[in-house]
Formats: structure tokens, C-alpha cells, sequence
């Protein structure tokens, strides 16, 4: 399995602007992450490493989440993360259609995720103050790769809360079977190529989706652990922290409506009017609870539609 994943693994291309760099997870613990509980905020608990001392199981209650270090200086060094540590986490499970497929899921860890920006009409880029901002962000890819013959089929990227499935003629070889994994500036939606899409009501205005090419660069082939493996593949030791099922982040700790009341004030009448319908957009794509970990999404165990 190691070996098929070798043998296509993705470069993942920052944006040359990008401020919120990937990292390990226990980089995010050994820099003082901290866990909080519900009733006892004044009291947080640093994360031991590997996250031997978090909680495991469900959490519907809601009563763990995870936040950056309490300190300024702290929280904002953690959040620009760290990409020499970065390393990319591998999941091996068989793919869902009529078992003649395996997937191999990449998975990457940001300590934080970066404010949104939008297009509206002739402005190209418009801040959304404190839009999209959230505490750690996974992002990933899965590569579905026949059983027969051991053939790169098609490759999904995750974006946001859904992503996309590309058929492996559609992608960008960068070495060899090797393909490049786009990330968009700030939000680190992946993409199977460079460009801008705008998620919203369309007509050219909504939430910028920016890929390029960049040297800010992770070979996830050089640095990745196996953290899970199902099927046939050899089972792997899991990480303590891939059991942790509560919140990754705190709530949404902005609203929503007072943030793009800042920015419509500077606008003309009709593009606050097509902002105004950007707004309903914004917590669809971004969410307003905190996030969770790997294997709490439905793209751990489901297929991804």
C-alpha cells in the first residue's frame, strides 16, 4: 500500500501569499495548543504529545474543543504554523465502488484558517474582515487507485465543507505519477490546477477561491505517517489524537452580519446590494461550529460524493 502511494504522491502548492502555513500536529501540541472544557475555561490543559490526554469518544454535548495558545505572541506564531513540520497523514480504506478500487487519503493539518475575500462586481478583492477565521483546518486528498492494476483512477480534493472528484487525465504531473495539489490562499481548498473560482450567487461577485503555483511547496511523500488502514491493507498503530472526536476549534467567535457591516459601509448602492446576498452564502461555506477532526467527517468511512 506504501508503495502505491509512492508512486503517485502529490506536491501540495501553497498560494506565494499564503500566511497560514501547514505544520504537524505535534508541532500544534508542543507549541501550546491547549484543550478547554466546558465550565472550566479558566482552566485549560496543555495537550501532551501525540494527544495522550485527550478526550476519546463522542462529545455531543459539546463540552471539549481545542484552541491556540492563550498568550498573543503564542497565538500568533502557532497560527502562521510551521512548514518545515509539516507531514501529511495517510489513510488506507478500500473505495466504495464494487470493491475493484482502493482509496489513499491524504490528509494535512493548518493550525488556523485565514479570513475570507471576496470579488464584488468591479472590486477584485474585497476583505471580509474577520469572515472564515477559525482555529485548525483539515484538508485533504483521496487518490482512488484501481485494484487490478494498480492505476491512479481519479482523485478527490476536498474544498470547504465539499469537494470534487478529477479524473487523473485532468491532472497536473509534476514528476513522473507524481500530480500537484493546489491549496487556495488562506481557505486551503485543494484543486487539481491553478485559477480563481468564486463561490456565491455568481455573476461575477462571491468568496474568492485563489490557486498557484508557489516555491511555498510540501513533497508529502518525503514526510507522511500512516495513521489508519482498513481492508487488506497491514493495520497501523493509530495516533491517540485520530480518536479525539470533539471540536478541533472553539465556535465561531465573530458575527457574521457585524463583519460585513464594516465593509459594506465603504460600497456603492448596488454592490452592497450583492453582498448583502453574499452574506447567506458566507456560514454555508465556512460553518459557525468549530471543526472537527478526520475521522468525524463522513469522508473518512463514506463515499465522497
Amino acid at each position: 500500500m506504501e508503495d502505491l502511494f509512492r508512486a503517485y504522491v502529490p506536491y501540495l502548492y501553497l498560494h506565494p501569499d499564503e500566511d497560514y502555513l501547514p505544520s504537524s500536529v505535534d508541532w500544534f501540541f508542543n507549541n501550546g495548543a491547549l484543550l478547554y472544557k466546558k465550565g472550566e475555561e479558566s482552566t485549560p490543559v496543555r495537550i501532551e504529545p501525540g494527544g495522550a490526554n485527550l478526550p476519546k469518544g463522542g462529545d455531543p454535548a459539546g463540552l471539549y474543543w481545542l484552541n491556540l495558545p492563550a498568550d498573543k505572541g503564542g497565538r500568533d506564531r502557532v497560527s502562521h504554523g510551521d512548514l518545515a513540520s509539516a507531514e501529511a497523514y495517510v489513510h488506507f480504506k478500500p473505495g466504495i465502488e464494487n470493491g475493484m478500487f482502493t482509496d489513499i487519503q491524504v490528509w494535512m493539518f493548518y493550525p488556523f484558517n485565514g479570513h475570507a475575500t471576496a470579488k464584488i462586481g468591479f472590486i477584485k478583492r474585497v476583505s471580509l474582515g474577520r469572515v472564515g477565521e477559525h482555529v485548525s483546518d483539515w484538508e485533504h486528498v483521496t487518490l482512488r487507485v484501481r485494484n487490478g492494476d494498480g492505476v491512479l483512477d481519479k482523485v478527490y480534493f476536498s474544498q470547504h465543507s465539499g469537494g470534487k472528484w478529477v479524473d487523473a487525465s485532468l491532472l497536473q504531473f509534476v514528476n513522473g505519477n507524481r500530480f500537484a495539489w493546489y491549496s487556495s490562499r488562506n481557505g486551503h481548498a485543494g484543486n487539481n490546477e491553478p485559477g480563481l473560482y468564486l463561490q456565491g450567487p455568481g455573476n461575477g461577485f462571491g468568496i474568492r477561491n485563489d490557486w498557484a503555483w508557489s516555491n511555498k511547496v510540501v513533497d508529502t511523500g518525503a514526510r507522511f505517517v500512516v495513521v489508519a488502514s482498513e481492508g487488506e491493507a497491514e493495520a497501523v498503530a493509530e495516533p491517540p489524537w485520530l480518536s479525539y472526536e470533539s471540536k478541533w476549534g472553539p465556535t465561531k467567535e465573530y458575527d457574521t452580519a457585524s463583519e460585513v457591516r464594516r465593509v459594506r459601509k465603504f460600497l456603492l448602492g448596488k454592490l452592497k446590494k450583492l453582498l448583502d446576498k453574499l452574506v447567506k452564502v458566507i456560514d454555508e461555506v465556512y460553518g459557525t461550529d468549530g471543526p472537527t477532526g478526520p475521522k468525524v467527517k463522513y469522508n473518512w468511512s463514506g463515499n465522497e460524493a
